[in-house]
């Protein structure tokens, strides 16, 4: 117990006691020395006044409006949308046309394009046919004198095939000729793809020594021979091969004609014929050939007549429409129902029905509305509606206000 020391509790902490030892603490050798403080420069950013929010967005505003009033003035638009007058109408109108200007009658005029075209078609007769070979050969003549060899004489190859010729010859002195051989019979037998010798059998009967020296040899093929069942071009098969050909023939000139037809015109589709001027057919008509070629050479004409003038004519029944004062089309033109009553190739005067619901539009000529629209100073839709009475509405918009 000698050796227990009583804890006693303070309420304040007593100070710490100083220690009277000196401590030597050497100096760096890297760090700066100090700065005396006259001789810092102390250097301040340069900074904008502090405005309050209120004024920074007023100048902010202010410089806006300050380039956009001068931009606004220099893009300044002012845009114009005209909307053409629309009427539908049914029509049913009979119309006189005439080759020359009469009071109540449209004028047409024609137009034509020339056309060339050909097509291959089958025959249909089947008939028993012959036919006999033919070819040509040369003649020779190795005589002093000339050969002369009458219409009949006959030639037989090596094959022991006879032939003749239908004109007679004379073949000159040491000399030759070419000639037309037909064979004795009909048949394919006779045919001969290749050339071949021929020998003049009346000689070896005569036994004369011009056998030797008056002989023959093909210069073309021999063939045509034929006998049996074959196909012949008949009449029927001509006529049908001439309506194809037409019907054709129309379909693609009308719309060559369409885009020959003058600006301003409107071509009567129902006007357009097809003629034909030339024909041939290969083989000829009653020949014999399971095939035909038909060529032909022919023109194409159709009756136009000026499209604002009939336009107009159609349009007289619309109520409070003055043709003299300005123009309506007709957007469907081509759709409606054209009948043609008396016409006929070269005539002077025939009569269109024309049936069908029209769809009128009024045509406004942009680039003239608008140097209009300039010169005369027009800025408000009544005043530009008054001026264009093809017109049914007139919106007026300016930018940017």
């Amino acid at each position: 117990m000698s050796e227990f020391k009583k804890r006693t509790m303070l309420d304040i902490v007593p100070p710490s006691k100083k220690s009277t030892a000196f401590v030597f603490m050497p100096m760096r050798q890297d760090r700066p020395s100090p700065i005396p403080k006259k001789q810092i420069d102390v250097k301040r950013k340069f900074r904008f006044p502090k405005f309050h929010k209120t004024k920074k967005m007023f100048w902010i505003f202010c410089a806006t409006l300050f380039l956009y009033i001068p931009l606004s003035i220099v893009f300044a638009e002012m845009k114009v949308e005209i909307y053409p007058k629309s009427i539908t109408l049914e029509l049913d109108e009979t119309l006189e046309l005439s080759r020359k200007e009469s009071n109540g009658k449209i004028v047409f005029s024609e137009i034509s394009l020339s056309d060339k075209r050909s097509g291959s078609f089958s025959s249909s007769n089947k008939k028993p046919h012959e036919s006999k070979a033919t070819g040509i050969v040369t003649v020779f003549n190795k005589n002093s004198s000339p050969q002369v060899l009458v219409s009949g004489t006959r030639f037989e190859s090596s094959a022991n095939k006879i032939y003749k010729i239908e004109k007679g010859i004379v073949v000159p002195a040491n000399g030759s000729m070419d000639t037309k051989i037909i064979a004795q019979s009909a048949g394919d037998d006779f045919n001969e793809e290749n050339l071949v010798d021929f020998t003049l059998p009346a000689f070896k009967e005569q036994r004369s020594l011009k056998f030797n020296t008056v002989y023959a040899k093909s210069k073309t093929e021999i063939n045509g021979g034929f006998s049996g069942i074959t196909f012949i071009v008949g009449q029927e098969d001509a006529k049908k091969a001439k309506d194809i050909i037409i019907n054709e023939a129309l379909l693609e000139t009308k719309q060559d004609l369409i885009r020959k037809t003058p600006e301003g015109s409107f071509l009567l589709a129902q006007s357009v014929k097809y003629k034909i001027v030339e024909e041939n057919f290969e083989p000829a008509v009653g020949e014999t050939g399971e095939k035909f070629t038909l060529s032909v050479s022919g023109s194409a004409k159709g009756a136009v007549v000026q499209r604002e003038f009939l336009e107009k004519t159609l349009g007289k029944n619309i109520p409070n429409y003055d043709p003299s004062y300005y123009h309506l089309k007709i957007k469907n033109l081509d759709n409606l129902s054209f009948e043609l009553l008396g016409f006929e190739d070269s005539v002077s005067n025939f009569m269109v029905k024309v049936k069908g619901m029209a769809e009128f539009v009024g045509v406004v000529d942009s680039k003239q509305a608008r140097d209009d629209i300039f010169e005369k100073k027009l800025k408000k839709s009544s005043a530009i509606l008054s001026v264009f009475p093809a017109a049914s509405r007139v919106k007026v918009s300016f930018r940017p206000f």
